[in-house]
């Protein structure tokens, strides 16, 4: 069995603090290893079920927070960046299923740890103008690209729900209880990685997943936070501009609307540096 795994930092156990996801602080150091642990945790739940080749993409920030020392010998680390489909860096044909993993909910969740779409630039993000949507659905769709199901997502609880509602009969993990935006409910680290390894083994066990998610021939509406921001997105080829923090991306190959929404979020970006 083939599994692909894509691994966050703010829905990792332990973790609820900005300083934690922030290279450089004393704090990160010590959620770094808290993300490895989670991580050892899953894979030994994958591996029980039978997973025989693992790809893991380290999935925050500039994509360098795992060290690939210690890991099974069937498990290929994707680092770095700029990386093709950036947080699902690996995904391809081939693979039976992904698991999203230390994921957290979109920009906007009330009581959820750290809750954002891929850059605090980002204030929502919709799919057919209509649905709303984070990262989960955004990473799933590209797993969806290539055939491939979700069958795991762990994080806090409001990540949990929101998981169940986007792809229903998904197996989740929760390792927190989020109770605002940098504050919750922690349980133990040996609870956490328990019901994630547990979770693992089970998903992959039951082979009960839902449908790949299909967002192919959809567009997304992205708003930000700040004018500015927006004003930079605009130089993306293709786009248009909704209002003053609103721009659409057109419906086409969601592999393409995924790379200018990547686009459309680094130029954003780079307006703060």
């Amino acid at each position: 069995m083939k599994v692909f795994v894509s691994i966050d930092l703010e829905g990792v156990s332990g973790v609820f603090a900005e300083a934690q996801t922030t290279a450089g602080t004393p704090q990160y150091a010590q959620a770094r290893r808290f993300m490895r642990e989670d991580l050892d945790a899953v894979i030994q739940g994958c591996l029980a079920a039978g997973a025989d080749e693992i790809v893991v993409a380290d999935g925050h920030d500039r994509q360098d927070n795992l060290d690939f020392d210690g890991l099974p010998d069937c498990v290929t680390l994707a680092s770095g960046s700029p990386s093709p489909l950036s947080m699902m860096h690996g995904m391809g044909a081939g693979f039976d299923c992904a698991l999203l993993i230390g994921y957290h909910a979109m920009a906007g969740t009330a009581a959820a740890i750290l809750d954002h779409t891929y850059t605090y630039d980002v204030f929502r993000v919709r799919v057919d103008e209509h649905r709303e949507i984070g990262e989960l659905a955004l990473n799933a769709a590209v797993a969806g690209c290539f055939g491939v199901p979700v069958a795991f997502a762990s994080g806090d609880d409001k990540l949990a729900a929101e998981a169940a509602a986007l792809l229903p009969g998904v197996r989740t993990a929760v390792v927190k209880q989020g109770s605002a935006r940098t504050a919750g409910l922690l349980k133990p680290p040996q609870e956490a990685r328990a019901a994630l390894r547990a979770g693992a083994q089970a998903a992959l066990s039951e082979r009960s997943w839902p449908a790949p998610l299909d967002f192919n021939g959809l567009p997304l509406r992205l708003t930000f936070t700040r004018t500015g921001a927006c004003d930079a997105a605009c130089w993306c080829p293709g786009v248009r501009r909704v209002d003053a923090r609103t721009i659409d991306i057109p419906a086409g190959d969601y592999l393409q609307v995924f790379s200018a929404f990547l686009t459309c979020v680094e130029l954003a970006y780079r307006t703060r540096e």
